[in-house]
């Protein structure tokens, strides 16, 4: 496969892999909630954006809350 295949079949998949997960991610409450499912995934901050439609700022500042909230259940 030529380096342009690949580059189009990985475009094609992304889309796969975030209509798919929009379908199950409608059924999360919220949408910090969502990027928290997404980063359980290991999908990285930029790719969460994609897949929501946000702004890598707005993905990274949900991540940042979602750490407080995780290490204040902690401690």
């Amino acid at each position: 496969m030529n380096e342009k295949m690949q580059q189009e079949t990985n475009r094609l998949l992304k889309v796969i892999i975030g209509l798919l997960a929009r379908s199950k991610l409608d059924k999360i409450a919220t949408l910090r909630d969502q990027i928290g499912a997404l980063t359980d995934l290991g999908l990285a901050p930029i790719e969460i954006a994609g897949i929501l439609g946000r702004s890598g700022n707005y993905v990274n500042k949900e991540l940042s809350e979602l750490r407080k909230i995780n290490k204040n259940k902690k401690g």
